[in-house]
């Protein structure tokens, strides 16, 4: 159960979490200050793209930021497919592929967070206080969704 939690709240903080203050507007080359960016302003066009129906991550269905929107939008991606695997993971036989998908999840919450982390801090207008709360809970839930899945390997849930 905590498998299909922890993989939920990664995907809720990386979607709805702010990730950082741009305040000067060049951080992440947006060109406009904006208060706070979440996961949301990264993925939001791809989102849009995926509800109309159109299945693409590039073009004008491209996250926004280049690559890191692509680990925001992966990030997100990974957790629900992890969350609705737990599911059905909740049936023995099916439940150490399911450890191992959780354990991708995570593994893609940490990768976000730490290329965020090295573009951000190789930027010249950014500091480390531009982090939000969104950035460090996707990478804590992350580390936590890793752990769960560790512990669903050992069989000790089943």
């Amino acid at each position: 159960m905590d498998r299909i939690i922890l993989s939920l709240a990664v995907a809720a903080a990386a979607y709805f979490g702010p990730w950082i203050i741009d305040s000067s507007g060049q951080i992440l080359n947006a060109g406009v200050t904006a208060t706070g960016v979440a996961g949301i302003d990264f993925v939001e066009a791809t989102k849009n793209c995926f509800l109309e129906g159109t299945f693409s991550i590039s073009g004008q269905c491209a996250p926004t930021n280049g690559f890191l929107g692509k680990l925001i939008a992966a990030t997100i991606v990974l957790a629900g497919v992890s969350t609705a695997l737990s599911f059905v993971g909740l049936l023995p036989l099916i439940g150490r592929l399911t450890s191992i998908v959780t354990i991708i999840a995570g593994l893609a919450a940490v990768l976000t967070f730490g290329w965020f982390a090295k573009e951000l801090l190789t930027t010249e207008e950014a500091a480390f206080s531009d982090f939000q709360w969104g950035a460090y809970a996707t990478c804590i839930l992350g580390l936590m969704t890793i752990f769960s899945g560790l512990s669903g390997l050992s069989g000790r849930n089943d």
